[in-house]
């Protein structure tokens, strides 16, 4: 079933094309990663799934829904959340107390409380025991399981992460994917993944999008997209480069 769906998007900056005729769906229930080279428009992509942006030309629609106009926070409200490449925190409280902000902030949007618990965040981010500490003094993979547990307390039924493995060193990519793939079976949230590292992608993903100079390329299960001849080595450098 969609869960989400793009329709001839084009984002325009002045007379520069950052997306162009973009069409696609996300199914419900589903982890899609999106890729594609540097400046192939992913971030542009994710900020008009958002709400970050305004697409120049199409429609984004959610749920049966035209969102294309809304601003963040009230896509928010609807259940569409975010998390950034650079982990937005709130440095002066503790990993607790930035999990009790996304609850608020989620139940502030949506005028109700949100759907997940604060209890259910803590365990799927395995946070549970770091609740008292400094969020400014926890290390880079755990600053991004905070985020993600933040974004996950507004109670999403669709979560948007821009290059959640940047940084990460093999053995935390492996706990961070393992931590999403929980959030994914125990709350059935969908899930959209923009990410360099193909192969992460490939492990975790039900299908890939690849974009690149901001157009359409493909979009396939895993085993079929980095198999192509064309995606390998024009828009994903060679297949041990991942």
């Amino acid at each position: 079933m969609t869960h989400m769906s793009l329709e001839n998007v084009t984002m325009k900056f002045g007379p520069f094309r950052a997306l162009t005729d973009i069409s696609f769906h996300i199914d419900r229930g589903e982890i899609l990663g999106v890729a594609g080279p540097n400046g192939a428009g992913k971030s542009t992509l994710m900020n008009v799934c958002t709400g970050g942006l305004t697409a120049t030309e199409g429609s984004v629609i959610f749920d049966g829904k035209a969102i294309t106009s809304l601003p963040r926070h009230v896509r928010c409200g609807l259940g569409i959340a975010q998390t950034f490449q650079i982990p937005t925190l709130l440095s002066s409280l503790t990993v607790g107390e930035n999990l009790l902000a996304g609850h608020l902030f989620g139940r502030e949007v949506r005028g109700e409380s949100p759907r997940i618990s604060l209890e259910q965040v803590q365990s799927l981010t395995r946070l549970g025991e770091l609740l008292e500490t400094d969020a400014a003094a926890a290390d880079l993979l755990t600053r991004k399981r905070i985020m993600l547990g933040a974004a996950l307390a507004t109670g999403p039924e669709i979560i948007f992460m821009d290059e959640p493995l940047g940084g990460l060193n093999a053995d935390e990519i492996a706990e961070f994917l393992d931590v999403v793939r929980h959030v994914r079976e125990e709350l059935g949230i969908t899930v959209v993944m923009v990410e360099h590292k193909t192969r992460a992608l490939a492990e975790i993903t039900d299908r890939i999008l690849v974009i690149n100079f901001g157009e359409f390329v493909m979009l396939d299960r895993p085993e079929v997209v980095l198999n192509d001849d064309h995606v390998v080595e024009i828009y994903l450098g060679k297949k041990h480069d991942a």
